[in-house]
Formats: structure tokens, C-alpha cells, sequence
């Protein structure tokens, strides 16, 4: 069974160190220029991609992928994934972004109980710098898999600001998690991808099965925060869109197992009304669905 951490970030360190470069020196519409024939490599070369953005395309569409879909899907990604350079740097004037939802944080927050925020790859998570702004400054830890292979993280500086960030896989993880949502602070973590070693749950998406990590609906559960599910949504140009959605009431504490079901169905539901209204921020680029052979 391949899993998405099987594969490490491609690129070579120099060609990621010289993007960078000139995005901070030559400009961004240099940049966006020199997107296409690096793109067209990655889409001929990289077969794994290829063949996954092909088979999530097919089952958003209804059809076979046409090659121009695919080549568009690879360059959303690879235009927000230079974009994060700016956000990095925190240069968010660049860009038009529209936020809908932060009414419902709020509102959540005056609860006293912390706001616990449900991502995923549709999009890119590094917006939470910008909404972190956007909320006055209120505390926010992204919970995420730091990737020692990372390349572009390192070079860019992408974790440095911003959020503070609490690494998962350590035995504390979740234990600071959950201290900080006793302490009314927001933790926001992505919850479509499954590594292979944590317990999940099967789940249809776009008509297909795929398994689900019950851990976020676990630490919701038993923190008894509220959740809200979020979106950083790229729409072409510099627009971007962030979305605070309703996710509903979460498990009640003792659920566990089998028993949080009806949560991990509740999202992938409304991850999947998302990723087709937005199929070219779906950044998940291996075999998704197949990760639903290891069983629950």
C-alpha cells in the first residue's frame, strides 16, 4: 500500500533556493512565468502525481482527465506553493483574500472552551497565518507532521512566525493540544490524510472509500471544544478565500472507535462539497483512495 509519507518532497535544493530567490528579488509575475516549464517537467516526470491528480480529476468530473486538467491542477498547486514564500515573510498585501466565517470563531471562543479548527489538503493550510492576524492576534497551534525531508519549508522559512506549531507523532502531542483548548486557545489540524499507523475509520468520498484519522475527532470529543471546519481556498490571480465553516456538535466524550463514525462521515462530507466546488486545491497528490486497503 503506498502512503503519502512514503513520498518525500521532489526538487532538488538548489532549484528550490533559486525560486526562492526570485520571488523575494525578481518579483512575482516573474515567478508565475517561470511556473510553466517547471510544472510541465514535474507533470511529465513525477508519475505517482500525475496518475493521482488523473484519478481525482475522474471521480470530481464523472470522466477520464484531460492532460490540460491535469497540467492546471499541478500549477494550482505549484502557484500557491510560491506563494507561500510571501506569506512566509508575511507580505499578505499582495494578495486579495477574502475571509467568511470569523463570526463563527468568535462566537465559539466566548464559550471559554477553545475552538478547535478541521482542515485538510484541499487548499493551503498556511492561510491560518493570515487569519491569526485577522483574529486580533488570539493564539492559534497548528498541529502538523513536521517532514525532515522538507526542502521548501526549510529554505523558505515558512515555519518561522506566525502560529506556533506543536509537531505530531511525539507521546505530548496531543497532551498540549488539549491544554491548550482548556485554556480557551485555538488548535487547528488537518484530518483527510491517514499516515498508516493511527487508528482511522472508512469513510465515502467521492464515491469511493477512503480512511479517515480518528485522532482529531478523539481530541474534540474529549477536550469538548467546539469545531469548526476551515478552508484556505486558492481562486486563480492573488485571490484567495478563507472559509470558517459550521461542522456541527462533536462525539460525546466517551465515544471512541467505531462510535466516532458519524463525525468522520459528517467530514468527509463536507470535505468532498468543497473539493468539487474546488478541484484544483486538491493537494493530495498520491494514491488517496488507497490507503483505505489497510483497513480501519
Amino acid at each position: 500500500m503506498k502512503l503519502w509519507t512514503d513520498k518525500a518532497e521532489r526538487g532538488s535544493a538548489w532549484l528550490i533556493q533559486l525560486i526562492v530567490w526570485l520571488a523575494r528579488s525578481a518579483g512575482r509575475p516573474l515567478c508565475r512565468a517561470l511556473l510553466y516549464p517547471i510544472v510541465l517537467y514535474f507533470v511529465l516526470t513525477d508519475r505517482t502525481a500525475r496518475r493521482a491528480s488523473a484519478e481525482f480529476l475522474q471521480a470530481v468530473h464523472g470522466r477520464p482527465a484531460r492532460w490540460r486538467e491535469v497540467f492546471a491542477h499541478f500549477h494550482s498547486f505549484a502557484g500557491t506553493l510560491l506563494d507561500r514564500v510571501y506569506m512566509a515573510a508575511g507580505e499578505f498585501d499582495r494578495f486579495e483574500v477574502t475571509i467568511e466565517g470569523l463570526p463563527l470563531v468568535d462566537r465559539l471562543l466566548q464559550t471559554g472552551k477553545g475552538c478547535l479548527l478541521l482542515g485538510s489538503h484541499l487548499g493551503s493550510f498556511d492561510l491560518m497565518m493570515l487569519t491569526q492576524r485577522a483574529m486580533d492576534g488570539r493564539p492559534i497551534s497548528i498541529m502538523m507532521r513536521v517532514d525532515p525531508r522538507s526542502k521548501v519549508r526549510r529554505i523558505a522559512g515558512i515555519d518561522d512566525g506566525g502560529p506556533s506549531f506543536i509537531p505530531l507523532g511525539r507521546p505530548e502531542s496531543y497532551l498540549r493540544a488539549h491544554e491548550a483548548l482548556t485554556r480557551g486557545e485555538i488548535i487547528a489540524l488537518l484530518a483527510d490524510r491517514a499516515d498508516g499507523a493511527a487508528a482511522c475509520l472508512p469513510a465515502r468520498f467521492l464515491e469511493k472509500t477512503v480512511a479517515m484519522p480518528i485522532a482529531p475527532h478523539v481530541l474534540a470529543a474529549r477536550s469538548s471544544a467546539p469545531v469548526l471546519m476551515c478552508f484556505g481556498l486558492y481562486e486563480g490571480g492573488n485571490r484567495y478565500r478563507i472559509e470558517f465553516v459550521e461542522f456541527g456538535s462533536a462525539a460525546p466524550a466517551a465515544s471512541r472507535g467505531a462510535a466516532l463514525q458519524p463525525v468522520v462521515d459528517r467530514y468527509a462530507g463536507l470535505l468532498e462539497q468543497y473539493a468539487r466546488r474546488y478541484p484544483l486545491n486538491w493537494f493530495n497528490f498520491y494514491p488517496y483512495w488507497a490507503s483505505a486497503e489497510g483497513g480501519a
